[in-house]
């Protein structure tokens, strides 16, 4: 017996559409070998199987490699570039992102405008198409940098939970838990990813939640202790992850805690890919970034140690800041869509009670989603604010320009069916009162 599909056929056609125009267009602009910022770095990584810039990216550049055999003759200038390859890789994440975007639009947008599919086709395509040609994500998508992956990533994340809250398969939770858990070696940012999967455990059930919810409390707590004291010793390191897998055993022998147990197994077992960094050190590769061969080195790459600590903004005690840097990204979000485009994410937002129960759980997700990717960044990160690091720190905040645009794009199909059955209402009135009475 197959599973209930999430997409239809029209949800397809959409990301399909979606995405071929976008890599069209990015394949057209795309960088013919390396740029600056950290391509070079990541070119070299790839091209070695060596370690890149904290905290390594192991899944990112085991990909790129792949790329790179897939095009073994690119030349620039008679020279190997290995470079255009892994530029292509950003285009081909990137149009995939755009794609997933655009069906998972269309998809909430039939949810909740009783509409042709037409317009929700078009809002598909619209929300693809802002986030794609959108001023951050073009210049990311054309170059060799890591976060094309990481929105297709988290996109395919969210569409994976909305399906959980929808269908109620017993078999999501630990699928996202592992997925969950593996989002870290594709961008530790994804680890904002587990409120938003809890929040959709409640949504299903309060059993799912008790029991997702318990193990991510472990997980968060193993992850702790390891940052906090593992990096000090092996034999430290060492205890703290057999302690999390002996909680795990121990878990497994009642019946009731066996479903928490699995699932922290799950979310751990995520962070393999977080071998390669000391195997691939170990070979001394050119880029060999941190020696995360050593000890010292694995947790200098790991826990990101090239950057300073972050200095998170007490929203509660520096009010007038937390606001400042409010503003700050909401004038982020308009360079990416304009203003009046940003303002139509507020309509699915306003007519949230008018919904029916499934759609409101849909767009309540989208909402805490955005909510973690946008404000707990924005109070996580507490960027300054001169031009140089706006551009720096932009990039993080793709996942909610991602969301911003789906909500664009759901807003504007909201807001047509509402004025196209305004205009139709009074036509119906006036024909009604030129019937003759019976």
């Amino acid at each position: 017996m197959t599973a209930p599909r999430y997409f239809g056929a029209l949800d397809w056609k959409t990301a399909g559409f979606a995405a071929l125009v976008a890599f069209v267009v990015f394949r057209a602009t795309l960088a013919p070998t390396v740029t600056l910022e950290h391509s070079g770095a990541l070119v070299v990584a790839a091209d070695h199987l060596g370690v890149g810039r904290v905290p390594g990216y192991p899944v990112w550049t085991l990909l790129a490699k792949g790329f790179i055999c897939l095009f073994p003759a690119a030349q620039y200038h008679g020279h190997p570039n290995p470079a255009w390859a892994v530029n292509w890789m950003s285009a081909f994440f990137g149009a995939l992102a755009c794609g997933l975007l655009a069906a998972l639009t269309c998809r909430l947008a039939r949810g909740v405008v009783a509409a042709s599919g037409a317009l929700c086709a078009i809002s598909g395509l619209a929300a693809g198409w802002l986030f794609a040609f959108s001023p951050t994500t073009w210049s990311q998508a054309v170059v060799a940098e890591t976060h094309t992956l990481t929105n297709f990533y988290f996109l395919a994340l969210l569409v994976l939970a909305l399906r959980w809250v929808e269908l109620e398969d017993r078999r999501s939770p630990y699928l996202l838990a592992f997925l969950a858990g593996f989002g870290l070696a594709v961008s530790q940012l994804l680890i904002l990813f587990l409120p938003v999967l809890l929040l959709a455990a409640a949504l299903v059930s309060f059993r799912d939640f008790a029991r997702l919810a318990m193990a991510a409390l472990l997980f968060c707590g193993f992850l702790f202790v390891e940052f906090k004291w593992g990096h000090l010793r092996p034999a430290i390191g060492g205890g703290v992850l057999g302690s999390a897998v002996a909680c795990a055993g121990l878990l497994a022998v009642f019946r009731t805690t066996r479903p928490v147990a699995g699932l922290l197994l799950l979310l751990l077992a995520g962070l393999l890919p977080y071998v390669y960094l000391p195997l691939a050190a170990a070979h001394r590769p050119p880029m060999n970034w941190g020696q995360a061969c050593t000890w010292e080195g694995f947790w200098h790459v790991a826990s990101r140690g090239q950057y300073e600590a972050l200095a998170p903004l007490d929203p509660f005690a520096q009010p007038g800041t937390f606001l400042r840097d409010l503003a700050w990204y909401g004038r982020l979000l308009a360079a990416q869509f304009t203003a009046p485009l940003a303002a139509l994410a507020l309509v699915p937002a306003v007519a949230l009670r008018r919904m029916n129960r499934r759609a409101q759980a849909a767009f309540l997700l989208v909402l805490v989603a955005w909510l973690c990717f946008a404000v707990v960044v924005v109070v996580g990160a507490n960027p300054q604010l001169d031009v140089q690091n706006t551009w720096v720190a932009r990039v993080v905040f793709l996942p909610s320009f991602a969301l911003a645009a789906l909500l664009i794009g759901a807003g504007w199909a909201i807001l047509w069916n509402w004025i196209a059955g305004r205009a139709r209402r009074p036509r119906g009135a006036a024909a009604g009162a030129e019937e003759p009475a019976p």
